[in-house]
Parts: C-alpha cells; structure tokens; sequence
C-alpha cells in the first residue's frame, strides 16, 4: 500500500511477490486505507465485492479502480461512496446498491443493478442479461438509476419496482435490439428511456410506450452532462439531444392492469363482481377484525381518521452549519441569540465549543459551515468567519467547580489544547506536557502569519491560559517509562502530539528535496531557508499553497505546484497562493531532481533552484506504550482508536492526526469529543455524542426570503439573514395560515437550548392539510403517518 499524498492512498491486488491477494484480504486493505484516508486508487486484480459498504454521506469516499474487476462492484453501495472503474466490469455491479455512484467506463455484465434500491450506476458501454432486476425504490429517497451508453441484455427490468433506466443505443453490442428479449416483465413501477431499434417483445401487460413528456424530457436533459462526463464521453451530448430519437416504457399501474382483465366498469360494479367475490362476500381483513369500521372516510377529516399529522421536529434535525463543522458548532444558536439581543450569551456558547473562535474558526479554516450554507441557494452564505473574529477579545466562560481528577494531556497541539479546555471548563485538571518551546502545535509553527494573524493567536492563547485548571509544560520529551507513570498519577492519558514527520519519495535526487514541514517551520522562525528565484512544490493541496505563499515571501519569483492528480487545494490557501502567481500542473510524476530542477516521467524539465516536497507527515510515536495498538496504513501508525478516542488501553486515548490526519477544525472537534466522554464518565453520566440527521434542503421554504445585493458585514446583519434551519423562528406563520385554527404557540420551561415554547396542532381541528409544512420557512412542521 502507498500514499501519493495526503489524501490519496493506493492499494495493490497483489502482494510482493507478484500473487493476486484474496478478495477478504483485498477488502480488508481497503478498508483500512478507506478509515485514513477519503481517495484511494484500487488496483485490482479480479477482486470480488469491490466498494462493499464503504463511505457516508458524513464521510464520503472516492475509490478508482485500475484492474481487472470480480464480481459484485459496489454491492451494498452506500451514500457519500463514489465508486468509477477505469475498464469493464464482470457480473452483478450495483448488486443491493443503497445510495453509491459508481462509473464503469466499459462494458459490464449480467446482473447489473440487481435489487438496487438507490443510488446510480453508470455504464460506459453496454451490459449483460438481467439488467435492474428487482430494484426497490423508498419514495421518501430519490429513484434509483442506471444509465447505459450502449445496449442491454435479455429479460431487462424484470421485476423492476422503481428503478430508472436510460439506455442510449450508442456504440450498442446488439444495434439491432438495443433493449434485449422480452424486457419489462413483471415490472410494477419505474421508467426506461431508450433509444435504437427493439424487437418489440416488451410485455404489453406492465409496461406501456409513448413518447417522452415534457416532465420526463425535462429530467432526462437535465441530467445527462453528468452521466456524459462520468462516463468521459461528454462529446455525445448534442446527438443525445434528440427528442424524437427518444421512447419510454412506463410500468402500468395496478388500475390499469385491472381494466385489461375486467374491462371498463364502475367502482360499484369493480367491487361487487371481483373485490367482494375475491374474499368469499367480505374482505381480506374480516376474520383478523370483525369489529373494524369499514365506512367510506370523508373527504375532510380530524382525529383518528386522518392519513397523516402534524409533528413539530424543531430541532431534531441539523442545520447544515452544524452537520458539516467538525466541532459541530450550532450556529443557528448563536445567530438567534445575536437576533434577541443576547451577545453575550452567544459568545459565551461559542466558546463552550472551541477556544479558538477568532485564530481557526475565524481565519483560518475553510468553514465547511459556510460552504454548505442553505442561504447560498438563496444569494450567499452567512459569513461564520466574521462571527468567530467578533469573539477574540471575550473571557471564557466561567468554569464548574473543580472536583478531584486530573488528566495528563500530552500534546500541546490544537486538539490537546481542546481536550484541556474541554476539560477544565468541567472543574477538572488537566496537565499539558508540550515538546516544543510554545502552544498551538501546527498552528503556532507552520502556518504563515499573513493568514492567522500573529496578534490575535496569541490573544487567544492568554485567554486559554486563564483557566486555572490548565498547567501547560513546555520542553518536555517523554518516553515510554515516563508515559506508565502518567498513567499512574493521572485518571487518563490524552495523546494529541500531531503528525510531524514528512513523507517523502525516493526518486533519484530526492535528497535535494526540502520537506514541507521543515520549511514552513524554518519559514516562522529568525533563520528561514533560502528560497531559489524559482520553486517547485511536489504536492499540490493546501499545505502546498501554504508553502507557495512563504516562498514568494522569501523572495521566490516563480512557483510551481505539481501533483499526479487533480489539486486538492482549495478556498482561502489556493486563492491565496494563485493571487500570488503560483501555478498548478498535473499530472505530473518526478522522475528525477537535479541541480537545474525537477524532470517529469516525460523528460520535461521544470526549472528550480529550490524543490520542496508536500505530500503530508506522519506521528511518530516513540514514547507509546505497547499496551495501546497501532494501525499501519500508507507508511505510517495511526494509533486505533474507538468512536470516543478511547485506545485499545483503557487509560489512554488518542485524539487528531494520530488518528487520522485532518483539519484543525477536525482536532479540534476530537478534543472536545473525548473530553466530553471523559467528564460523563468520571460524573457517571451518559456520554450524548452528535448523532443528529442533517436536515432535507427541500423542507425549507424559502420563498419567503429575498436575495440581498449587498454584503452582509456585521453579527446583527448575519444573524437577520440566518433561515434558521431545523430550528423553530418563532415566526408564527404556520398558526397564521392553519385553516382551522389547530396551530397554538405555548409556553413551557426553558429547555437546555434556550428555548421556553413550543407550537402544538390541536388533533380535533387539525385536518392534515399540510400546510404548516408547506409555509414553514426552517422545515420544523413535518407530516407523519398518523
């Protein structure tokens, strides 16, 4: 197994000696690589099961798979996994598919889709026999869909219960029947779109033809780029975009089918002669229920007899915001608070969750909250940053009286940093033992202060040291003698020490080669490296940017950033690195490094007087017991660790890159998680970990709402423009519009979120219209089955 970069790990199908690895083993690697790391390249070599219930939507993961291919690719697909092989596939890819992506540039085999029930499978060329067969399909999820560049094979949609076939009779195996023998039969539900020439053997009795519908062309336009540039062929678009070229075979409905039996009559007549008959006079629920009322229900109903009601979810779902930041910040909170006038209040709540507001949340993370804001459909993102900067000059909030326990944190970093925060804050002790000479780990030692502002760090370093629970010791090297007596001395052990050793490739030359780490240290320090007029990077994510940006301080002219794949790097580094001159090339292999600068595979010779290397650091561990477990991944140990951080020794846990390597946000969110599981645990409490649903962008409403020209630039101004998703306004318009009069706001004790009301439907009145779910502009009004 090898790490090309930081975030891209390759694993071989075969071992050292040239052997194919089973496919268990096989899965076992890539399972492994997959927990450290979001992209992996597969070189497969015939492997089964390819994909099996790897990603999430909160952890998405990208697999390319450059081998022969088995059987099985992307069974059990999940949501958040994007799965693309880069050739042809053998039988049953998308087999129990639940939500992947997954390409298949080639041809595939028989039993694609089977018994998929979400999810897209995307065929290059064309397929075997028993093609989305079985599918399934939840209507509260999107349909299921396979695209089919060429043709099908024998007894198509067999079966099929949802699922949305596009096969476009391009470059097809069988030109002649581009949908193969006999499709459709004992399809109940879905659409094919096809186009070519059949033979015309579709079953007549569960599938009818017609010419696409507006809604069905709509659709289908729509999302045909995507499959076109998935699938590399992005040239067909314009002789895909024929309608007359196109037919559909939509599933005959239940109804439908009972008329081509029956003939036309009327209900009554239905009921009488077939439905009464079928069940010997009576119905098939009579002997379970003689008692149950069997009258016709109204068309306006209350109580009982209603379909579905009302359910006030406020708050049961998160707001995008808080899903997507690593610390899982509310910050639809703080935005109410600012909203009521409370500021203190929300300072004071923001800094329950992180110490650095100001230097991370504030400068320099890329705020994963405002990339995945819900206004940005709207006009743009409410701007967190200009929140966390508001926050620099606050105390912290007051501390819980101390109680007798100490943990011994050792690390100095931003996720030690958090788990003594965390815990201090809960009146216990926490001991900081730091190797280097100052706080803040990759913060304080790499990042240029032209982005995290030199002033504000350390403000808010003055405020983390105001805690008198926090004992912070510097220049401390420990080994694994002194680490068993910590153990002794202190309730647990916290280790947080980063990854700081870089990773580097042998290539000839590659001791000319400077790390990143070691650069960007030297860079911050009274004697930083002399930097050639021109530089090139090996690297291009966003600690490269970083380094590009040092090096035009340092007196570089040209910058080159080179990377075997498309750059990670992206928001505020990339910007910042490119608004300087640097470039970015890919992909690019360093066969060599000479005086004169850096050679490609291909010969082509990048000049540089200075070649620096980013491809990501590893820990290193030395002073790690053997009672806590390692996971050996890439070139490096990760210490294992379970959900709270807890390792494989009960007193230890582990928390940020020695886990696995993240954002500062990610350390950040680590610490507080562990701290938080050690507190329950010394109280005897349970241990409540972020667990909420991310709440659906189409529950919202946001008609009510008008794009603004101008920027928003203050808290009020940000704070006005929040839509508050999945939290309750308290704007009354669902009690305005209910037609009854059903919907009541009320008062009740002040919960632990501020909140002392809630909205409730009165059953009597309500008559499931819906329309509080309708208008409700924060998605809280939900209609469930009564």
């Amino acid at each position: 197994m090898s790490q090309e970069n930081t975030n891209v790990i390759t694993v071989p199908g075969k071992d050292k000696d040239n052997q194919r690895i089973s496919s268990k083993v096989f899965e076992e690697e890539v399972r492994g690589a997959a927990a450290a790391c979001d992209r992996l390249i597969l070189e497969s070599f015939g492997q089964h099961n390819i994909g099996l219930r790897l990603g999430t939507k909160q952890r998405p993961v990208h697999l390319t798979v450059k081998g022969p291919v088995g059987q099985r690719l992307g069974c059990m697909g999940q949501p958040g996994a994007t799965i693309i092989c880069e050739g042809s596939a053998s039988d049953d890819v998308g087999y129990l598919n639940i939500g992947a992506d997954i390409v298949v540039k080639g041809d595939a085999t028989n039993g694609v889709c089977n018994a998929m029930a979400a999810g897209r499978v995307m065929i290059g060329g064309s397929i075997g026999a028993r093609g989305l067969t079985m599918t399934k399909w939840n209507p509260d999820y999107e349909k299921p869909e396979m695209w089919v560049l060429g043709s099908v094979g024998d007894t198509f949609a067999e079966f099929n219960c949802g699922g949305v076939g596009v096969i476009c009779g391009v470059e097809p195996r069988n030109p002649e029947n581009v949908l193969g023998y006999r499709p459709c039969v004992g399809m109940v539900g879905g659409k094919i779109f096809y186009r070519g020439q059949t033979d015309d053997t579709y079953s007549r009795t569960n599938a009818k033809l017609s010419d696409p519908t507006d809604s069905d062309w709509e659709w289908l336009i729509a999302n045909l780029p995507g499959y076109l540039e998935s699938i590399e062929r992005p040239e067909l678009l314009e002789m895909l975009s024929v309608r007359e070229e196109w037919q559909v075979l939509d599933a005959i409905t239940p109804q439908e089918r009972a008329l081509m039996f029956s003939g036309p009559m009327p209900m009554e007549e239905f009921r009488r002669r077939i439905w009464m008959q079928g069940f010997d006079g009576g119905d098939p629920l009579r002997d379970l229920a003689p008692a149950l009322e069997r009258s016709v229900i109204g068309v306006v109903e209350t109580g009982d007899m209603r379909r579905k009601k009302p359910y006030w979810a406020n708050r049961d779902s998160a707001a995008p915001c808080t899903f997507y930041c690593p610390i899982h910040i509310p910050t639809i909170d703080r935005l109410r608070l600012i909203r009521e006038g409370r500021n203190e209040e929300a300072y004071e709540m923001l800094l329950r969750y992180t110490p650095f507001p100001a230097s991370v949340c504030g400068t320099i993370c890329p705020n994963l909250c405002i990339q995945n804001c819900s206004r940005e459909k709207i006009d743009y993102s409410i701007d967190v940053s200009v929140l966390g900067r508001a926050v620099q000059r606050v105390d912290p909030p007051e501390p819980e009286p101390s109680i007798n326990a100490k943990v011994a944190v050792i690390g100095g970093g931003p996720a030690g940093m958090a788990v003594a925060w965390h815990l201090a804050q809960h009146g216990i002790r926490a001991d900081i033992f730091e190797q280097d000479k100052v706080l803040g780990g990759k913060l304080a030692q790499t990042i240029p202060w032209e982005r995290l502002s030199k002033a504000v760090w350390e403000m808010e370093v003055e405020r983390f040291l105001k805690y008198e629970n926090i004992h912070v010791n510097l220049g401390v090297s420990l080994t694994k003698e002194k680490v068993e007596e910590l153990k002794e001395q202190y309730d647990y052990v916290v280790i947080g020490v980063g990854a700081h050793l870089p990773k580097t490739l042998s290539f000839p030359g590659h001791e000319k080669v400077i790390p990143a780490l070691d650069y960007l240290k030297a860079a911050k320090s009274d004697t930083p490296m002399v930097t050639g007029k021109q530089v090139v990077i090996i690297g291009a994510g966003n600690v490269g940017c970083d380094v590009a940006a040092e090096a035009y301080r340092l007196g570089a002219e040209q910058v080159t950033l080179v990377d075997i794949q498309k750059p990670l790097a992206f928001g505020k580094e990339r910007e910042a690195a490119e608004a300087l001159g640097a470039t970015f090339q890919w992909p690019v292999m360093t066969q060599e490094v000479t005086d004169e600068g850096l050679i490609t595979n291909d010969g082509t010779l990048i000049p540089a007087q200075t070649v620096i290397i980013s491809i990501g650091d590893i820990p290193t561990l030395p002073f790690l017991p053997d009672s806590v477990e390692v996971v050996n991944v890439a070139g490096g140990s990760w210490i294992k660790s379970d959900e709270t951080g807890r390792t494989s020794d009960e007193k230890i846990f582990a928390v940020g890159d020695v886990e696995r390597p993240g954002l500062a946000t990610n350390a950040l969110g680590a610490g507080k998680r562990t701290a938080e599981f050690i507190v329950a645990e010394i109280k005897g409490e349970p241990w409540l970990p972020f667990n909420k649903r991310l709440i659906k962008y189409e529950d919202l409403t946001i008609a009510h709402y008008d794009p603004e020209r101008d920027k928003a630039i203050t808290e009020d101004q940000q704070a006005a423009r929040c839509l508050s998703c999945g939290s309750c306004r308290d704007c009354h318009l669902c009690e305005t519009i209910c037609p009854t009069n059903a919907i009541s706001r009320q008062e009740k004790k002040m919960g632990a979120d501020g909140v002392d009301y809630e909205y409730v439907s009165d059953d009597n009145k309500c008559i499931a219209c819906g329309f509080c779910a309708d208008t409700c502009p924060c998605g809280i009004w939900v209609m469930q089955p009564f």
